[in-house]
């Protein structure tokens, strides 16, 4: 597991920040780790720069930032010039360049249906992430099984509103919730 990924251990609830406005929230609250998803190009280095001042963990959601490419070149620029921890994507070529660079990965996949299941699978066996991200984030059977099949971090997000729903998550296995709700960014396990 790469190094930035050990701040789940103890501060399992990821800032899932959609809008540069929240990103002083999320800077501001207890959580170790944050996902940008939103933005523009603009904005990404000096919010990487205030994350980093504020000893917080960023990963960059490439295919949610306006004005940056989606493909090789944007993750090139992402890694030497923005220079966040990490990236998210659902673009498996995308993901294999950004570990060649040197950012850690966060692969994210959708479980919509048993095809998209399958799908993941190969696209994990395939492109080797750092961490996975599956959404929606309440599957507890599903969350159980990749976290024992694979020797990454399972991070869920996506419809995860409330503490009792974050704390079943965790017992079925995941290593983080990358949650939207500024309210449960405050959430320590017991």
């Amino acid at each position: 597991m790469k190094a930035v990924f050990n701040e789940l251990e103890t501060h399992p609830v990821i800032a899932a920040v959609r809008e540069s406005a929240h990103v002083n929230a999320a800077l501001d609250s207890p959580v170790r780790m944050i996902f940008l998803m939103g933005g523009s190009l603009s904005e990404l280095e000096a919010i990487t720069r205030k994350a980093r001042r504020a000893d917080k963990k960023i990963m960059i959601h490439i295919e949610l930032v306006k004005g940056l490419g989606r493909d090789c070149e944007g993750v090139e620029y992402l890694a030497e010039v923005v220079r966040p921890d990490g990236m998210v994507s659902t673009k498996p070529q995308l993901i294999k360049e950004a570990s060649k660079l040197g950012l850690a990965t966060v692969l994210q996949i959708f479980l919509i249906d048993t095809q998209a299941y399958l799908t993941g699978l190969k696209n994990i066996a395939s492109t080797k992430p750092d961490a996975l991200e599956i959404m929606p984030g309440l599957m507890p059977r599903v969350i159980n099984t990749l976290s024992t099949d694979f020797d990454i971090p399972v991070i869920t997000a996506g419809l995860v509103k409330q503490p009792d729903e974050v704390k079943l998550m965790l017992a079925a296995g995941a290593a983080g919730i990358a949650i939207s709700e500024q309210s449960l960014w405050s959430y320590s396990p017991e």
